[in-house]
């Protein structure tokens, strides 16, 4: 760690010679034992010398009662703060920036002694190369220092705070200290907001109560170790939801603070000791739940910043202390213990199961399910400049294409232009009834598919992270809406004919929810240990379930069953069987492994498989569907990490990026069948490589589409395109659309087949 000290010269019994009476009074800071000035340089130091001359006239003259002089050191930012107290000045050396170091707290020095030294030492400074800002500068400084008349300064007043917030299961902070006052409108700043550590630098005791235990720390800077606090328990928390293992220890001023978390048993260990090393002063509080250290942090924190602002009003400017009331606050948001909230199941399962989505006749069956061969016939190729790959849909009659500067329809069978609209770049979405455009600033904008005429636009928060989710419900019986997730905790519903918003969900802690559809249902979970299932006419909650660890977001709805996935940060996870209907928990199944953020589970009659990932590869678990019992498993690295899985009957087909298609029996993990196509340049591997199934067949993108019955893994059919198919539609027609990256989108048409009539 680096040593600073300020070192004040002593006055010595007899007098000096007159010409080093001015150094007297003065003080050297010393960094490692080596003077800062001759660390910085002589032309910083020229600098920094004129900084300290402006501040002092500024003191001087009653300007301010406080100043900071800028002080690097290498690549370290110093700071020295000045505060006038009468006829002193109390110096503060410390590091700011986002892991603060306090030197030296308020070291009195004689004002008339450092401003004599200081006006010495700015009129001895040689300026033939300094730079005319600068020595102007050092002009007016010494100019103000060697007119003004030094009597000292107003006493600085402070007041006595206690801070003993209330606090969760057994842990409490509390603290002491003498703070300034400052009279509500004596620093008015206006509108100007800044950084000030300086005015936060105060001192006093700190004690750390848990289960009859005391720990006790005087002197400590306060708001520092609350700003570590916050810090730290926000670091067990996240660890604590990921189970991921922490071990931290630092120290602020005088106090050690330590943590260790340990996924196991899920409790956190927080040790709490002084420099000077006295048994009484350092003790470890064992088994304290994550949850509570952050509500107690984020509760000291708080009541440490109200106690600030009750004394010095002025302080509400303060980034530094506002945002440490945000991070407290958005701590204490996400501290709130799941456990809190009770699982709720819905007693009347039966008004929510007539909605529920027909189980489809087998995916495999089809027009194309059996029969000779696919024709394909080229129907039309465009260029579109700036394509976005992620606008691209096949709807009907028409293809919708999306660029940065407009959205353009083209008929499916001629492509000739339908209609264009011009807009800014935005994420697109189809529905039945409108196209929909979200913008990253939460703006959103609905237009007819027909002719694209704008309908409706709202504005919703911006979504924080995860990117845009959501649930299109159009289906007889229930409202057209579309339940997209808002900000960091709502759940939205926009009417898709009005645009009006027809209702909206809040959680209780931010996470970066996903919604699925079931039925009259929507379900909501991701990032957070909570899963709620919704009404979707009204948004009201219909039941409510809890696990150990987050929830990744993955659900999938197939009959009455809803199946969800849990993960940790590095470690393995878990799958939920749930009664879609009622919220009763069915099974549960450990995983070892970590799935793969973003593959929902795999469903058949018989099974549910897990795709995994680990540094060595992608693997799967199988679980049986009724029970969750382990059916069978591949081991991470046996296929590619690029992969795309989808499941078509009773099989499981997994496309990857090294060009090999496998299908494996969902019950037994045996290979149906596998083809390893000709593989190109590693860049002509689409972006995507999710197999599309559309009539018994199945459209698999490589550096050419190719088409396979999943039946037998005969290959039936090629697309004859030159281009790669980073983003792959298929209609009901079996109507194909390519688009490449590049900007060129091509469509093609199946030919007839040949039926034997009897």
């Amino acid at each position: 760690m680096t040593a600073i000290h300020v070192v004040v010269r002593p006055r010595p019994a007899r007098s000096p010679a007159p010409d080093l009476l001015p150094g007297f009074g003065l003080f050297d800071v010393v960094v490692d034992g080596v003077n800062l000035t001759a660390r910085i340089g002589d032309a910083q130091a020229q600098t920094v010398l004129a900084d300290f001359g402006r501040a002092l006239s500024d003191l001087v003259t009653g300007q301010r009662r406080r100043a900071v002089v800028q002080l690097y050191s290498d690549a370290e930012p110093w700071e020295l703060g000045l505060e006038v107290d009468g006829p002193d000045v109390l110096v503060c050396v410390y590091r700011a920036g986002s892991a603060p170091e306090l030197a030296v707290h308020e070291r009195r020095v004689e004002l008339v002694a450092l401003v004599r030294g200081v006006a010495e030492a700015i009129g001895n400074v040689d300026r033939t190369d300094l730079p005319p800002a600068v020595s102007a500068s050092m002009d007016a400084s010494i100019k103000v220092l060697e007119s003004a008349r030094v009597t000292g300064g107003v006493r600085r007043q402070t007041t006595q705070v206690s801070v003993a917030p209330r606090g969760a299961r057994g842990l409490a902070l509390s603290a002491q200290a003498s703070v300034r006052i400052e009279p509500e409108g004596e620093n008015d700043q206006g509108q100007v907001e800044r950084s000030d550590l300086h005015a936060l630098l105060f001192v006093g005791s700190f004690a750390v109560t848990a289960r009859g235990k005391t720990a006790k720390i005087d002197p400590v800077p306060l708001f520092l170790v609350a700003e570590r606090l916050v810090e730290l328990s926000d670091e067990v928390l996240r660890a604590a939801q990921a189970a991921r293992l922490v071990y931290r220890r630092c120290q602020v001023g005088q106090v050690r603070l330590g943590v260790r978390l340990t996924p196991s048993d899920h409790k956190v260990a927080l040790t709490v000791g002084s420099t000077r090393r006295t048994v009484s002063e350092g003790l470890t509080f064992p088994q304290l739940l994550p949850s509570a250290l952050a509500e107690t942090s984020a509760r000291f924190a708080r009541s440490l910043c109200e106690a600030v602002l009750s004394a010095d009003p002025s302080q509400n400017q303060n980034l530094r202390l506002t945002a440490l009331q945000s991070e407290a606050a958005a701590l204490l948001d996400r501290a709130r213990s799941p456990s809190a909230e009770l699982e709720l199941t819905n007693p009347r399962p039966d008004d929510y199961r007539p909605f529920a989505t027909l189980r489809r006749p087998p995916s495999s069956a089809g027009t194309w399910a059996d029969g000779g061969q696919m024709r394909f016939m080229a129907r039309w190729m465009a260029t579109v400049p700036h394509l976005d790959l992620q606008s691209v849909f096949l709807s009907g009659p028409r293809v919708i294409v999306g660029t940065d500067r407009e959205i353009v329809s083209l008929h499916k069978n001629s492509g000739e232009v339908e209609w264009r609209q011009a807009v800014p770049r935005a994420g697109t979405l189809v529905t039945p009834s409108s196209l929909v455009r979200i913008h990253p600033d939460g703006r959103i904008g609905l237009f007819d598919l027909e002719s694209g005429r704008h309908k409706a636009s709202l504005r919703l928060v911006p979504r924080a992270a995860g990117g845009a989710s959501g649930a299109v419900v159009h289906c007889p019986g229930l409202p057209k809406l579309l339940a997209l997730a808002e900000g960091d905790r709502r759940v939205t519903a926009v009417d898709l004919i009005s645009g009006e918003i027809r209702w909206r969900f809040t959680a209780n802690r931010p996470a970066a929810v996903r919604v699925r559809r079931a039925g009259k249902l929507l379900l909501v979970a991701g990032g957070d240990s909570v899963l709620v299932a919704l009404d979707v006419a009204t948004g009201e909650l219909v039941w409510r379930a809890r696990a150990a660890l987050p929830f990744s977001g993955e659900m999938v709805v197939d009959n009455d069953d809803a199946f969800a996935l849990t993960a940790a940060a590095q470690s393995g996870g878990h799958l939920y069987c749930y009664d879609a209907w009622s919220g009763a928990l069915r099974f549960t199944a450990a995983i070892a492994e970590r799935p793969i953020l973003g593959q929902l589970p795999l469903v058949t009659h018989s099974a549910v498989v897990v795709p995994i990932r680990s540094p060595r590869g992608v693997g799967a678990r199988a679980f049986a569907r009724g029970t969750g019992e382990p059916l069978w498993q591949l081991e991470p690295g046996f296929f590619h990490k690029n992969s795309a899985w989808i499941a078509v009957d009773d099989c499981i087909v997994v496309n990857t990026a090294s060009g090999t298609l496998t299908a494996l029996d969902a019950a037994t993990g045996a290979f149906r069948f596998n083809h390893a196509f000709a593989g190109g340049l590693e860049a002509d591997q689409p972006r995507r490589l999710e197999p599309v199934l559309r009539e018994g067949a199945l459209f698999v993108p490589q550096h050419q589409v190719h088409v396979v019955r999943p039946r037998d893994g005969a290959v039936i059919g090629t697309v004859p395109t030159d281009l790669i198919a980073d983003v792959l539609r298929v209609d009901a027609d079996c109507s194909v659309v390519v688009a490449e990256e590049s900007g060129h989108v091509a469509a093609f048409g199946a030919g007839p087949r040949l039926v034997r009539v009897k």
